[in-house]
């Protein structure tokens, strides 16, 4: 049967090419309508379908938070479809989104929207977050299903948005919906295709902290001249930085986490990347407060909710240690966090994914674990399914910064078959 899938595959090449650029195609008509054009395509694989519609903040997460600023609060569509097995099979749950990051194609030098193909890449936005992965899982099944092969158990084929903290995935999680294991077909940022799988994520937070200042007390033109008769936030926001950057000294040296240490040489760790204070205009009055903007990173055996609190008890004791901070106390605002997540290599859904990829590159993958905030996490957390992510050959992401996104498309084809002998073995 591998055989007969795989000859099919080939022979299919050129249509399932076709449908990835259609995909880039459609992705300006909007979220509604991709989803829409999603939907119609797992009715035609014979799946029941369900299209699911509502708030980011509607949906009940687990070791998981976001404020306002970092969700779209707009009604988010989301798309399920079951194709039935037989019976007496485990069930798989194969995870796509929809939806890239907000259309912006001003540097690009590819045209971001026809499916351009130079040499034996395909140019477009989202054509690898996610475009590839939906054409993967749609068209893995349809040549599993034009070579007679009826699984035993249930296939759950799901694109579900996730960019802006949509939350699809927990959102279906939501209604019920369950599987034995779970694939995030998504092609990794990291651009080594299928030489790596995702079996982990770290947990991530972002926050900022506020540092209040004092303006001098006079009413003189130029404060530089007086300035030493205020409290200057930015004076006061070094010492803030400079204390933190012991405490992830000290968290470096607490927590070790052999995938991380043994890569990196770190477990976890904190970046300052936001400092905001005063005008540039003005050079020369004290500015009233200081914002400093923080991301910090924690191994999946850290809880999410005892990081919180021990950063909480960290800002306190700055605060604390000086004497303007301790009647002026720093200001944590809490932005998003997630729980970091990690599967055994062993665990028969990975070892079942690495077979498959090393029967059809020839190469076995390693588990990078440099991720974090993947969405590989979301269905460990929220329904306890073992999840691995992998995906083909990408490169130039646009949510990572880059422009004129790719995907190889020999590895795209060789991803489709990649996800077909998965869904063989694992599903019977």
């Amino acid at each position: 049967m591998i055989e007969k899938v795989d000859k099919i595959i080939d022979e299919n090449r050129e249509e399932y090419i076709e449908l990835l650029g259609n995909l880039v195609r459609w992705y300006p008509e909007g979220e509604e309508a991709f989803q829409q054009r999603i939907a119609d395509r797992l009715e035609e694989l014979g799946c029941e379908v369900h299209i699911k519609k509502l708030l980011p903040v509607d949906v009940q997460l687990k070791k998981e938070f976001a404020v306002a600023e970092a969700i779209d609060m707009t009604d988010r569509t989301h798309v399920i479809g079951v194709y039935k097995g037989t019976g007496g099979g485990k069930s798989l749950m194969l995870i796509t989104h929809p939806d890239g990051d907000p259309i912006k194609t001003e540097t690009w030098k590819k045209e971001p929207h026809t499916g351009q193909i130079i040499g034996n890449k395909m140019y477009g936005w989202a054509v690898a977050d996610d475009s590839a992965g939906i054409g993967m899982m749609t068209e893995a099944v349809g040549a599993l299903i034009q070579a007679g092969y009826k699984p035993k158990g249930d296939v759950y084929l799901m694109s579900a948005t996730a960019k802006r903290n949509a939350w699809g995935i927990a959102a279906l999680l939501m209604d019920g919906y369950r599987a034995d294991a779970a694939l995030y077909i998504h092609p990794g940022e990291s651009e080594l295709g299928m030489k790596e799988v995702k079996t982990l994520t770290s947990g991530l937070l972002k926050f900022r902290i506020k540092v209040k200042g004092m303006r001098p007390p006079k009413t003189e033109f130029v404060q530089v001249t007086f300035h030493h008769l205020g409290v200057n936030p930015i004076d006061k926001a070094m010492y803030v930085i400079d204390e933190m950057k012991k405490f992830d000294e000290t968290r470096r040296k607490r927590i070790t986490y052999p995938p991380l240490n043994d890569y990196i040489g770190r477990g976890t760790q904190l970046l300052n990347t936001y400092i905001e204070s005063g005008k540039k205009d003005n050079l020369t009055d004290m500015p009233p407060d200081c914002t400093l903007g923080f991301g910090l990173t924690f191994p999946p055996p850290e809880d999410i909710d005892a990081t919180v609190k021990e950063v909480e008890a960290e800002v306190k004791r700055i605060s604390d240690s000086d004497p303007w901070l301790k009647e002026n106390p720093l200001v944590i605002e809490w932005i998003q966090g997630t729980q970091g997540v990690e599967i055994p290599l062993d665990h028969p859904v990975v070892v079942t994914t690495m077979d498959a990829i090393e029967d059809v590159t020839g190469e076995r993958p390693f588990s990078n674990p440099l991720y974090s905030k993947s969405d590989v996490r979301t269905p460990m957390l929220i329904a306890d399914i073992p999840n691995v992510g992998y995906g083909p050959l990408a490169g130039d992401l646009a949510t990572t910064g880059g422009k004129d996104e790719w995907v190889d498309l020999d590895d795209y084809i060789r991803a489709i078959k990649v996800t077909a002998r998965i869904i063989m073995e694992w599903c019977g």
